[in-house]
């Protein structure tokens, strides 16, 4: 076996020429049906990925099977016995976003927790209602500007921890339609929903070997030439699950009792009414009503009766991950005393030579409760830098891994770029040091309504992701020795991914 470099889809990727006779024939995927790459035998060792059937679907054939209500109602009929609706649990998910005063269902609401007199998620100031709550009202499974479009399935095997908690995320992204045709839907112009299920590692005590058949299944997707087949066979993951391993579709991978060990439901979302924070987080006294960008982050809970017992799914609207409120930089508090000290542990991870290795893991006491696009809350170089015994401990830390390049400066851009705003649109062409600059969203997404993806996915992070898949899958194909893994560390750390980024980075 040897290494080659081909271009797949307009980017490089490593690719691997396989012998049969190296990589011990052919091999079965999901539904024990063999499948041949053209020209030779499906086996054990990786193929070249093609973005489009292995790491970010968009083709209609595909999505034409993951209908908003599907996916809605699997996770449902998975969650919930109390003869819940999709449709429930929908308006109940974006009710979280209204006050009390304007709820339309039984809650929680955005006002339920209050911190310092103000409305908030984790301790951290919140915006309270969003125009978004709205849609509340409205159900997302009929034509209209109000119903959602799925845009994409996305494999991110890359997620997964080197110890094999877990298999990675496996997400579908929805974009309501209103944002394809520029019909607002009461006040929002533009809303994406992505539901971003942790897959379970069945068989944990064989460690990142246990997800091998996952790794396996998105690789054969690359030399299926059926369009069709393809579909099936995604339908099939998602929903009714590899032999042995859970659907992906399951409430319990998005939250519900898992701990941090599932996932997670995301919006990115856009009101021209809504009211915009202070610079520093809070809640802006202004009555000026202006357009803004946010992102929120939900997860799924269970509340039971006992006697008869029935559970019913709550969507709750939580921190939002890898996402440090942007005053802890700069303050002096107790607690953002302590998230400084522990941050002084992410300069190295920081310190990265490539786009895609730049990582950071926040303790979930410091997330904040959401992620504003259009502001400083989440500008950590606008929030730190004023703090010189910040600042001089980042130095400090820098001179002691021996890095000359990176300044204090430097590490905070780069902060920036893991949080989800910054990663979306604050930190889009900014200088990073070391010869980096972020990359460029779509304008805030990074897939929008037309499926157009952005220049960060396809020039990056995309590129990284299939050099993880086909690495993995040459380690453990007959002739091992033909890939070299991506990370030395990246081994059978917890903290660690198979990409060799800290577990729960944003990227």
């Amino acid at each position: 076996m040897r290494s080659l470099r081909s271009t797949i889809s307009g980017f490089a990727v490593p690719s691997v020429v396989a012998l049969s006779i190296a990589c011990g024939g052919a091999r079965s995927d999901d539904g024990g049906e063999a499948v041949a790459a053209a020209g030779q035998a499906s086996s054990t060792c990786a193929t070249t990925p093609v973005v489009d059937r292995s790491l970010f679907v968009t083709d209609a054939t595909a999505l034409a099977s993951f209908s908003f209500e599907d996916v809605l109602t699997a996770i449902v009929t998975t969650g919930s016995t109390s003869g819940q609706t999709a449709l429930g649990l929908y308006q109940q998910m974006l009710d979280t976003l209204n006050d009390k005063a304007n709820g339309v269902t039984s809650g929680p609401h955005c006002d339920d927790v209050l911190t310092n007199g103000s409305p908030s998620i984790n301790g951290f100031s919140i915006q309270c209602p969003r125009q978004e709550g709205k849609l509340a009202k409205t159900n997302p499974f009929k034509s209209g500007p109000q119903s959602f479009i799925p845009l994409g399935l996305v494999n991110r095997f890359d997620l997964a921890p080197a110890n094999g908690a877990n298999c990675g995320q496996y997400r579908v992204v929805f974009g309501m339609d209103g944002g394809k045709t520029g019909q607002a839907v009461d006040g929002v112009d533009r809303l994406l929903i992505i539901f971003e299920a942790v897959l379970p590692n069945p068989k944990p005590a064989d460690g990142l070997t246990g997800c091998l058949p996952v790794a396996q299944f998105w690789d054969d997707l690359s030399s299926n030439a059926s369009a069709t087949s393809r579909a099936a066979k995604l339908k099939s993951f998602y929903f009714t699950g590899l032999p042995g391993f859970d659907p992906v579709i399951l409430a319990q991978n998005y939250g519900i009792g898992r701990g941090t060990n599932t996932g997670q439901i995301r919006a990115n979302m856009f009101s021209p009414n809504a009211l915009p924070p202070e610079p520093n987080g809070s809640t802006s006294s202004n009555s000026a009503l202006l357009g803004e960008w946010e992102l929120r982050e939900f997860r799924l809970s269970q509340t039971c009766t006992k006697t008869p017992k029935q559970c019913t799914l709550i969507a709750d609207n939580t921190f939002v991950q890898n996402n440090p409120f942007g005053g802890l930089f700069g303050g002096t508090s107790t607690a953002a005393t302590a998230f400084q000290k522990e941050f002084i542990g992410q300069v190295a991870a920081l310190s990265a030579t490539t786009i895609p290795a730049i990582s950071m893991a926040t303790p979930n006491v410091d997330n904040a409760g959401e992620s504003d696009e259009q502001d400083s809350s989440n500008d950590y170089l606008a929030q730190g830098q004023v703090n010189t015994t910040l600042t001089a401990a980042i130095t400090k830390e820098l001179k002691a891994l021996g890095n000359k390049t990176l300044t204090a400066d430097d590490i905070l851009n780069r902060a920036t770029t893991q949080s989800c705003a910054g990663c979306h649109q604050v930190a889009t062409g900014v200088s990073l040091g070391g010869g980096l600059t972020w990359p460029q969203s779509n304008g805030f997404t990074q897939i929008d309504e037309n499926q157009n993806l952005s220049p960060a996915l396809t020039q990056f992070f995309l590129p990284a992701r299939a050099a993880v898949l086909e690495s993995f899958l040459n380690q453990n194909c007959g002739d091992a020795g033909a890939a070299t893994p991506l990370s030395a560390s990246a081994t059978t750390s917890a903290d660690v991914t198979i990409g060799g980024s800290a577990v729960g980075s944003a990227n």
